[in-house]
This record gives C-alpha cells, sequence and structure tokens, in this order.
C-alpha cells in the first residue's frame, strides 16, 4: 500500500511537461491594425479582451499550491514554474517597439523576455531565425505559436515549423484579417495546413484547456469575460473583441471547436459566446 501511494506522488509530481509559448504582438495581443493605419500602434491599454487573463493564467498553472498561483497571477508571472516559458517576438521597430513593451507592461500580460526587431532587419528572416535559436536553446516537450494573419506571421511559423520535423508545434493564428477582402492592400494570409484559426480569447482558450495548460474555471472566467464585452452596447468594450477593422465572418465560416470534456455551465458560455459570433459576423 505504500509503494502505490509513493508511486502515485511520484507520477502525479511528474506529469508536468515544459510548454515553451512564443507570441507576436501587433494584431495578435493588441488592437494595432496594422494593415491600416496602425494607430493602435501608438496605445498601450488595447489588448484583445481577455489575452491577458489567458497569458497570466497558463504561465502560472503549473505552480503547485493556489498560493503560489494566486501569487504568480497577481505579480504576471513572477516566480513562475520552470515547467512554463513564455516569450513575447515582435517586427517592431523604433518608437512603435517602445510601444509594444509599454503596451504588454500596462495591459497586464506576464512580464516575461520581450525580443524586438532592429531596423533595417528583414522582417521574415528576423521572425524564422529568432524562433529556431529560442527553440534550439531548450528542452521543450510542446511549443506553442501565436501570431496573426496581417503579415509574416503565417509563413514564418510554417517555416519554422518545417524546420523542426520531430518536435511538437502548435500554432495558433488571430484570423483577424479577411484573405478574400477584394482591395489586396488589406486583404490577410491565408493560413498554412495545420496551422488553427481564432478570432477571441474564448477561442484560443478552448484550445490551450484542451492540452491542459489552463484550468476549466478559468476557460469559463476567460469565455464570460468574452461574452459580456462583445454582447455590449458600448462601442468602446465591443471593439476589445471586435475592432471595426477586423473580419470574423472567415473564421466563423469554418470554425469548430475541439472536442473536450466540458461541465454544462461551461458549454453554456462557450455556446453563448460562439452565438453571439456567429450573429455579429454573419
Amino acid at each position: 500500500m505504500k509503494l502505490l501511494v509513493i508511486l502515485t506522488i511520484l507520477l502525479s509530481t511528474s506529469v508536468q511537461s515544459k510548454t515553451l509559448v512564443i507570441s507576436d504582438v501587433d494584431d495578435t495581443l493588441k488592437r494595432t491594425n496594422v494593415l491600416g493605419y496602425m494607430l493602435g500602434g501608438l496605445r498601450s491599454t488595447n489588448p484583445f479582451i481577455g489575452l491577458p487573463a489567458l497569458f497570466n493564467n497558463f504561465l502560472c498553472d503549473a505552480e503547485t499550491t493556489l498560493e503560489a498561483k494566486k501569487f504568480c497571477i497577481k505579480f504576471r508571472g513572477l516566480n513562475h514554474s520552470k515547467e512554463r516559458s513564455l516569450v513575447y517576438v515582435t517586427a517592431a521597430t523604433g518608437r512603435l517597439q517602445l510601444f509594444g513593451r509599454e503596451f504588454i507592461s500596462r495591459s497586464n500580460f506576464p512580464q516575461v523576455p520581450f525580443i524586438g526587431k532592429e531596423i533595417g532587419q528583414d522582417t521574415l528572416e528576423y521572425k524564422v531565425d529568432t524562433l529556431k535559436e529560442i527553440i534550439s536553446g531548450g528542452e521543450y516537450d510542446e511549443i506553442i505559436l501565436i501570431g496573426d494573419n496581417g503579415e509574416h506571421d503565417v509563413a514564418a511559423y510554417k517555416a519554422v515549423t518545417d524546420a523542426f520535423p520531430k518536435r511538437k508545434i502548435s500554432t495558433f493564428i488571430h484570423l483577424v484579417y479577411n484573405p478574400y477582402h477584394k482591395d489586396d492592400e488589406k486583404a490577410g494570409v491565408a493560413l498554412a495546413k495545420g496551422q488553427i484559426p481564432y478570432f477571441t480569447a474564448s477561442d484560443l482558450s478552448v484550445e490551450f484547456f484542451a492540452r491542459k495548460l489552463i484550468s476549466e474555471s478559468q476557460l469559463n472566467s476567460i469565455s464570460r469575460e468574452v461574452f459580456k464585452y462583445i454582447s455590449s452596447n458600448d462601442s468602446y468594450d465591443y471593439e476589445q473583441v471586435m475592432p471595426d477593422w477586423s473580419s470574423c465572418r472567415p473564421f466563423i465560416s469554418n470554425y469548430k471547436r475541439p472536442e473536450v470534456k466540458l461541465s454544462e455551465n461551461t458549454k453554456y458560455v462557450l455556446e453563448a459566446v460562439e452565438r453571439q459570433l456567429i450573429r455579429v459576423c454573419r
């Protein structure tokens, strides 16, 4: 009996796997409008609602005690578990990069490494080389790449995934632009094979939950926040999910929630978000 108890304890403490998340900033976490006038790039408190909570929950959920989790979340990743890693990689340069750093701080995202491009570097080459270097620098059981379909993330993440065929890499792309827009300058990039689209923090949180990277209660809380804002009659609140320059119809037309076991309460919340998305997108 003692041996069984010891084995159970050992197994329970070894199930955590090392997970690395690498995330873009503009149009991925921040409402920037890179394909438009980039006015959002000058702001520092304009996240897509729910994403700061998701990132903090991811980084802190591997803590072994509730007190440690609360401390980690309160101080945005301070003393987080070695099983979780998060890095921001942005192609912004100059003042826009400074605004990006301030955005991470003032929008309550985790305070972790922020890597920016130098002026004159080719964006695609910079992203591919930087991500390869980061991934090669550690032993990870799972790597998650998060970006958007505005400019180079789709191609960069595909190149990185192809470069590491034996690594477990998942790519999530914020499908914030319409790949079929009649104006080529405003058209987003179509996703590469295997890349997974998301539009709200709720959609992305389901994917994290399916990978056991956040708890169901955290998923429920984030989705409730998204529903509150996307259902608001206040345009300022509404735009924190659905900016007027974004296009959600390509996402909702093909969205299929991953099959995961959920409580009836969480199902109800997710279905409410999805119904509202269908209503406003179509």
